[in-house]
């Protein structure tokens, strides 16, 4: 197997069968116990959330599910932070996403560009989410409204330069059935966030 990348959290590898294996690793600062029930539950969560978004939105398939690690498809496609900056109108696929995994109580947690890959099809592009490590299954508004917030502060970070004609393009797609709560919520995050900065 060949590794692909690795984090705090998980080794991603492509397997023999060209498949993408996300491996959760041993913590050696956690209690024994306590780190395999943190991995195999984590492990189990991720795994829930992405079969429930395969019905939703674009997203890997899961093939196998063990008690650390989970083989899923690889999409051929490009990382969005690549293109993003030459092409910002693709954030309307993103609010499109978003809107339906808020509809279904499904919060990402790690919204950048780098968990989004489009793949480029004979007539169409789909924008395919990934890495549902810190996804969450929530009906709060306070949530769905710091998913949105994430999103925006990598926006900022990452693609500056279009950053706020990308927000515009990802407010085209998104329309959950809750968008103005999410978004009157929205606003009171920032401006919790901005008053930190200030304290």
């Amino acid at each position: 197997m060949k590794i692909l990348s690795s984090g705090a959290e998980a080794i991603i590898y492509l397997n023999n069968d060209e498949n993408i294996e996300k491996e959760r690793t041993e913590k050696n600062y956690r209690i024994p116990d306590i780190d395999i029930s943190l991995r195999s539950s984590r492990t189990k969560k991720e795994a829930n959330i992405m079969q429930k978004l395969q019905k939703i939105i674009p997203v890997p398939k899961v093939f196998t599910v063990n008690e650390y690690t989970i083989e899923m498809e690889n999409i051929n496609g490009i990382q969005l932070k690549k293109i993003l900056d030459s092409r910002p109108e693709l954030a309307v696929l993103i609010g499109k996403n978003l809107a339906l995994m808020h509809d279904h109580n499904i919060i990402h947690g790690d919204l950048t560009t780098s968990n989004m890959i489009l793949k480029i099809e004979e007539n169409s592009e789909k924008l395919y989410f990934i890495d549902f490590g810190l996804s969450f299954f929530s009906t709060r508004i306070e949530d769905k409204a710091v998913d949105i917030h994430l999103f925006k502060q990598a926006l900022e970070s990452k693609h500056y330069t279009i950053s706020d004609k990308t927000y515009n393009e990802f407010l085209k797609g998104y329309y959950p059935k809750d968008r103005n709560l999410i978004l009157a919520r929205l606003k009171i995050v920032e401006e919790r966030g901005r008053y930190k900065e200030k304290t």
